[in-house]
């Protein structure tokens, strides 16, 4: 039986690091990432998709450096590529004309862009649907990506995710269907090589000499969506977190006060010891092993900590003789 590893990165985009684990030069040629969308906050979605397309991208130049380091493996990366391009027919308009050859930069490795709770984006105007599914359809398409809308309250949208999911990692038949028609039908479905740039469209924006499609795509999607801050990484990008109190747990919380109250007395003994110890040391000793003068406090007796009292007189003669001896 063939079993498929299923491993979600925790932390977004603060640990996208994580990545490194499950895709890696020894799973390159079977791996599928998935890029998971929250349509209920639109705005932060095309930052999201494009942030982790080019992690991605990145963690693939890495593993095509290693595996160009061994002449066994030198080749792979351009089988992977070359296996992507067969995902699109012979005659695709995007594969033959130069201008779109130079749009399309496809991946090699299986991509899916899941834009889950689809059924939040249900009651929203007919030009932001629109926008926003020849949006992502542009991105998916131009990385060699698939895009599909899911819901869990809907049970055919979860379905054509698991055909995707089959197709791409067991090898199962090739999924053909097509849904782009965002007037009739809430969830779309667009397998990887099904589209194109002219099905999808232009940006409802003017363009600029400086503008590549991708950034005319942005300023359409965030004209209407608004913009989200940009994504960051690194741990140093995790929020801050009070751990007290976090977790119910009576064990948990009774064993952290032992622990905690374990460490007060322990600071405060280390404090009198160190206390005691200077104190000790700034007491002249006696010379040749003469003793302490008798009036001095037996070892029961609490010694006084106060600076401002003065011995009297007998003792400084006392103490005068023992140093003369």
């Amino acid at each position: 039986k063939e079993v498929c590893h299923m491993w979600e990165i925790g932390g977004g985009s603060t640990l996208a690091n994580l990545l490194d684990v499950p895709l890696t030069d020894s799973t390159v040629k079977n791996v599928t990432v998935c890029i998971v969308v929250d349509m209920s906050k639109p705005n932060e979605i095309f930052p999201c998709v494009t942030f982790w397309m080019d992690r991605v991208r990145a963690r693939l130049r890495e593993i095509e450096t290693q595996l160009r380091a061994k002449p066994a493996t030198a080749k792979v990366m351009d089988q992977l590529r070359d296996r992507a391009k067969k995902r699109f027919s012979e005659k695709h308009p995007d594969m033959v004309g130069e201008f779109q050859r130079k749009m399309m930069n496809l991946t090699g490795i299986n991509v899916v862009i899941v834009a889950h709770k689809a059924d939040e984006f249900a009651e929203k105007d007919p030009d932001m649907k629109k926008v926003m599914g020849r949006t992502l359809r542009f991105v998916a398409h131009t990385n060699g990506a698939g895009l599909v809308y899911t819901s869990t309250r809907d049970k055919q949208s979860m379905l054509n995710l698991k055909k995707i999911l089959n197709q791409q990692l067991f090898r199962e038949a090739p999924v053909k269907t097509k849904v782009v028609d965002h007037n009739k039908y809430l969830y779309l479905m667009v397998p990887s090589g099904a589209d194109t740039l002219k099905d999808i469209g232009q940006p409802p924006v003017q363009p600029s000499e400086k503008d590549t499609p991708l950034d005319l795509w942005r300023k359409a999607f965030e004209g209407y969506f608004g913009t989200s801050p940009p994504l960051t990484m690194g741990v140093a990008a995790l929020p801050d977190v009070d751990t007290k109190g976090q977790f119910a747990e009576k064990a948990v919380d009774e064993a952290r006060g032992h622990k905690e109250h374990a460490l007060w007395l322990y600071k405060e003994s280390a404090a009198r010891a160190a206390a005691e110890a200077a104190k000790a040391t700034s007491k002249a000793r006696p010379a040749g092993g003469a003793k302490a003068p008798s009036g001095s406090k037996g070892s029961g007796d609490k010694t006084s900590s106060s600076s401002s009292s003065k011995p009297s007189g007998d003792r400084e003669k006392r103490r005068a003789a023992a140093a003369a001896a």
